[in-house]
C-alpha cells in the first residue's frame, strides 16, 4: 500500500522499491514523486506526473500568455495591479504550515518525516485536496475532508497568536493606496483561511478583491486564479505584477502572463528562478525600494 512504502522513508536511499508498478534504486526524492503519481488538474487525470510537472504542463499549454511574462526587470511606471499571494507572500506562514500538516498526517498513521525538503516539494503551494488525496490515498472522500478542517482548525490555532506580516509589507501596501494602485489576494487557502490571516495582520479592508481558488474553476497552479483577479480588477496581464513564494504560485502567475516576483520566505532563488520569475526579493522595503526609484528616472 502507498501509505506503508511512505512510512519506509526512513534513509536517504533504499536498495530497492517498489510502489505501484515501478520499481528501481531510488532516492527519497524520487520515492516522494512516485507517492504522488496521480494529479487531478482542472478535472483531467494526469498519471505519474508530480506537481512540480503538472506546473510545467500548464506553462506550455498557457505559453502564449507566458511569454508575456518574461524574466526581467519590470516597468514600475505602468504598473495598475498588485497581485499578491497570501500564505508566505503576504504573511510568512509556511513554518506554522509545517507543522500543522507534520502533526495531522501522523495523526492520519503516516510515519515519514515532514520535514522542510518534503513540505517545500510535496505541500507548498498546494491546494488541501490534491494534498490529501496524494498523501493519504487510503482515506476516503469523507474522511480527507475532515482531515482537511482538522488540519486547517489545528493551523489556524497556531496561527492567530503568532503571525507578521513580512518585512516591508506595510510600507508598500501604503504606497500602493497613496498611487491609486488596485491591488488583490489570490489565494489557494480557504475562505475562512485567508480572512483569519488579512485580518490578523490587519489589512482585510486593504484589498480590492479577495480571489479563493476552489471558488474558481480551478486551483494553481492553474491560471485561473489569477486570470479571475485580472478580469474583476478591469486591468490586463502588462499592466500587472504578482508576487508568490511557491513554484505552484508563480507557475499560475506566469501562465497568466503576469510578470512575476519570487518573495523568498520559503522557497530557494534557484528554485524560483527555475520556475519562472522574473526577479526575487527578500522582503518588500527592497521591492519598495526599487520600485520609487524606476519611477523617479
Amino acid at each position: 500500500m502507498l501509505r506503508r512504502a511512505l512510512c519506509k522513508l526512513r534513509c536517504v536511499t533504499r536498495p530497492r522499491t517498489t510502489l505501484g508498478n515501478a520499481s528501481a534504486c531510488v532516492t527519497r526524492r524520487q520515492i516522494v514523486t512516485l507517492a504522488a503519481q496521480r494529479t487531478n488538474t482542472n478535472g483531467v487525470l494526469r498519471v505519474g506526473m508530480s506537481a512540480k510537472a503538472v506546473g510545467s504542463v500548464y506553462a506550455r499549454e498557457y505559453a502564449a500568455s507566458a511569454a508575456a511574462a518574461v524574466p526581467g526587470k519590470y516597468d514600475w511606471k505602468s504598473v495598475k495591479g498588485f497581485l499578491f499571494d497570501i500564505d508566505g507572500t503576504l504573511v510568512d506562514t509556511d513554518p506554522l504550515h509545517l507543522v500543522a500538516f507534520r502533526d495531522c498526517l501522523k495523526k492520519a498513521g503516516v510515519t515519514i518525516e515532514v520535514d522542510h525538503e518534503f513540505f517545500k516539494e510535496n505541500i507548498s503551494g498546494r491546494s488541501n485536496p490534491d494534498i490529501a488525496r496524494d498523501l493519504l490515498p487510503e482515506l476516503t472522500q469523507e474522511e480527507k475532508e475532515k482531515w482537511i478542517v482538522d488540519k486547517e482548525e489545528y493551523f489556524c490555532d497556531l496561527a492567530r497568536s503568532q503571525i507578521e506580516p513580512v518585512k516591508g509589507l506595510r510600507e508598500l501596501m501604503a504606497w500602493i493606496k497613496s498611487n491609486g494602485v488596485k491591488c488583490a489576494a489570490v489565494t489557494n487557502a480557504p475562505r475562512p483561511n485567508a480572512e483569519m490571516l488579512l485580518g490578523g495582520i490587519g489589512m482585510r479592508d486593504e484589498f480590492d478583491l479577495l480571489v479563493i481558488a476552489n471558488e474558481e474553476a480551478a486551483n494553481k497552479p492553474h491560471p485561473e486564479p489569477y486570470l479571475a483577479a485580472m478580469r474583476r480588477l478591469g486591468l490586463s496581464a502588462e499592466e500587472c505584477c504578482a508576487l508568490e513564494d511557491s513554484v505552484p504560485g508563480a507557475t499560475a502567475a506566469i501562465a497568466a502572463g503576469v510578470h512575476t516576483i519570487g518573495v523568498l520566505t520559503s522557497q530557494t532563488d534557484a528554485a524560483m528562478k527555475e520556475a519562472g520569475v522574473g526577479q526575487t526579493i527578500g522582503d518588500y522595503h527592497e521591492l519598495l525600494d526599487e520600485i520609487e526609484s524606476a519611477r523617479q528616472e
